[in-house]
Formats: structure tokens, sequence, C-alpha cells
């Protein structure tokens, strides 16, 4: 349950949570826990935002996006062709 709901890879679950506690959850929970929750709820939110920033910029930094490290520079040059 704690990957489905914190690490989920959609990311949809989180801000869904949010939304319907902020709109329903006073329905079904007295107002201190409800403000407990919805607060839970945008720290978790939070943090994985944050996870997931750190995660993205280490992959970056480890250059995992481009495995080729030998990278050639190529100058493009425009050449004059006579017409016959």
């Amino acid at each position: 349950m704690k990957s489905f709901v914190f690490l989920s890879r959609s990311g949809c679950l989180l801000p869904f949570l949010i939304v319907f506690n902020l709109f329903f959850g006073w329905l079904f929970l007295k107002p201190l826990h409800w403000l407990i929750a919805e607060f839970i709820l945008i720290v978790l939110f939070a943090l994985n935002g944050y996870l997931l920033t750190r995660k993205i910029i280490k992959t970056a930094d480890d250059n995992k996006l481009f495995p080729g490290s030998d990278v050639i520079d190529v100058e493009g040059k425009v050449e004059d062709h006579e017409r016959s």
C-alpha cells in the first residue's frame, strides 16, 4: 500500500485524495481530524514531488540519460556549389 499511495509512478492518486478530502472529508471526519488528514496528504504530496525531483537530478548527473560520453561535436558548414 505504501508504494501505491506514496511512490505511485502515475502521480495522480495523491492529488485526487487531497481534492476528495477537501470537498468530502468534512462529511466523514471531525473538523480537527479532517484538517490533519488534509495536512498529511499535502505533506506527502510535497515530499513525493521533492523525491521525484531529486531522482531526476541524480539520474541526469549520473549521465544515464545520455549513456554515450564520447560526444562528437560536428560543425555544419554551408558549401557554395556552382550551377552548371
